[in-house]
């Protein structure tokens, strides 16, 4: 057979090789993104897995397309009508509407619960983080909580956060982590701490969430599909003047020398009280800055993660390995 001579076949091919790598591109990062998904039992709708694909930009269109054109896909992914999941794990589409339901019913009751949060100084936002802001949690999980307080103020904030979680009796509220709006960026610039940072729902918020994200614009390249306009929840406790006006107050007596004093005395205790009470656990305490995980759930959850992309990515391709025609 003699080779073509043909210039437009030749464009022709060429533009079919550049839209199969494409597509293969694009099924590769839809696979990734319900393989993170999968580790949690949360299968995603097509917007969702869109949302938080890496590697490559992707249109809603393009990946509905994707879903329901490509075959080595089609083989893999299934879908019940709403959502998407990998082969075998159609029992999730249930076990999500059940979560969600459940965590929506936990989010409202927790608004009402957090509303005296406005009355804790130098607090600038709090935000659900982790299962419960994927509307993916469990009834009795607890309430993961990332807290922004104003400069030169984080542990003081820590402290009367503290107060209110022991004397209130709210010990199903976790304050993980605290950042100061003087220092919001984020030095862990990785897969993980993207996720968690754009997962993010904040329920107080003075404009800090805001801030956060512009001081940690690194996430936009992980995620480069995510839409910031689009994508973001909100949940808002309602506002409460009584507590307002004692946040003002406290404010007024800890600012200056008085409050500078109080927060190097918190700072001194408490990081000694916290070294003592969970020796090698996760922790980072510094001036600005408070990390309160007692376990690293960020390794275990990546080895799993790279272990599933592994196999679905290797399955993937054996399918759509194209089949070898004879030589005319």
């Amino acid at each position: 057979m003699k080779p073509s001579t043909d210039p437009k076949q030749d464009i022709s091919g060429a533009t079919a090789t550049v839209a199969d790598d494409r597509g293969r591109t694009v099924d590769e990062a839809i696979i990734r993104s319900l393989c993170y998904s999968d580790i949690f039992s949360y299968p995603l709708r097509v917007e969702e897995i869109v949302r938080y694909v890496t590697g490559v930009k992707m249109t809603i269109d393009e990946a509905a397309e994707r879903l329901r054109a490509s075959e080595p896909l089609m083989a893999l992914v299934r879908t019940d009508g709403e959502f998407y999941f990998l082969e075998g794990r159609e029992a999730n589409c249930q076990l999500r509407k059940d979560r969600e339901a459940e965590s929506r019913q936990q989010l409202a009751i927790s608004q009402r619960r957090l509303v005296p949060l406005q009355g804790i100084p130098f607090l600038r936002m709090a935000a659900v983080t982790g299962a419960l802001a994927a509307l993916n949690a469990p009834a009795g999980d607890d309430v993961d909580l990332l807290i922004v307080s104003s400069r030169k103020r984080t542990w003081t904030t820590y402290f009367f956060l503290r107060l209110w979680r022991r004397f209130g009796h709210n010990p199903d509220f976790c304050f993980n982590v605290f950042l100061s709006e003087g220092d919001l960026v984020f030095r862990k610039e990785n897969f993980f701490y993207a996720r968690e940072i754009l997962g993010a729902l904040p329920i107080y918020n003075t404009g800090s969430f805001e801030r956060f994200l512009d001081a940690n614009p690194w996430i936009y390249d992980v995620f480069p599909s995510y839409d910031r306009g689009r994508d973001r929840q909100m949940y808002h406790i309602p506002r409460s003047p009584r507590w307002v006006r004692r946040q003002r107050l406290l404010e007024k007596l800890l600012a200056g020398i008085p409050g500078d004093l109080f927060e190097f005395t918190i700072r001194t205790i408490q990081t000694r009280r916290l070294d003592s009470s969970s020796p090698g656990a996760a922790m980072s305490m510094r001036r600005n800055r408070i990390k309160l995980h007692k376990r690293d759930n960020r390794s275990p959850i990546m080895v799993k993660f790279d272990e599933r992309v592994e196999e679905w990515t290797r399955r993937y391709r054996e399918l759509a390995v194209p089949a070898i025609r004879p030589v005319e």
